[in-house]
């Protein structure tokens, strides 16, 4: 039985991206892989009535290689029996399509104000917005990770903590929402002075 990949609730909740930008990412990855599988359709229809063609012509021109036509009279045989889920599929993946352009189109609208511009005044492309949003997916993500452990035990974890300091965007904004202690520092290597150390300035 033929079904969708995925519904437009997991599309909208449970893609990865904590971040707008992170989400247009991920959704623009699913889209491209249904407009493929779209395209499969034509291709297989194309694929079939080759197959059909060229058992005409074994028939008419090499009878001496009947062997070869009733294999891929059986070839076509199997594809046939097989149609009505292919189509089905093939129906769904459009509704699929539809569902991801529209999910797009608002992520966009949420988005585009916030596009930065080079010096020149050229918007940033998608891509390179994601390398700028980069930044902030990974404080969102730990931000929600050691939220959810506060919440559940009370307190971060080591291994959360530790990534938190990964960088100082990421660690300042984790102090300033209070989960971690104001007066805690950040722990990194200076590789000017060639040792570890508490950074007071990033």
């Amino acid at each position: 039985m033929a079904s969708k990949l995925n519904t437009e609730f997991n599309y909208r909740y449970q893609v990865i991206g904590e971040t707008i930008r992170e989400k247009i990412k991920t959704l623009k990855g699913f889209l491209v892989w249904r407009y493929r599988a779209k395209d499969l359709e034509k291709i297989n229809n194309l694929k079939t009535e080759a197959k059909k063609e060229q058992v005409k012509y074994i028939r008419k021109y090499e009878p001496e290689k009947e062997y070869k036509a009733m294999e891929l009279e059986a070839e076509i045989m199997e594809i046939e029996s097989s149609k009505q889920d292919a189509y089905e599929a093939y129906r769904l993946n459009e509704e699929e399509i539809k569902t991801l352009e529209k999910l797009l189109k608002e992520a966009y609208e949420i988005a585009e104000p916030t596009r930065l511009k080079h010096k020149d005044w050229a918007p940033y492309s998608d891509e390179e917005m994601f390398e700028a949003n980069a930044a902030n997916e990974f404080t969102a993500m730990i931000g929600k990770d050691i939220y959810a452990e506060i919440l559940a035990n009370g307190r971060p974890s080591p291994a959360k903590l530790r990534n938190a300091m990964s960088n100082p965007k990421t660690w300042n904004t984790l102090k300033s929402l209070w989960f971690i202690p104001d007066e805690s520092k950040m722990l990194g290597y200076n590789d000017e002075k060639n040792e570890l150390l508490f950074l007071d300035k990033f």
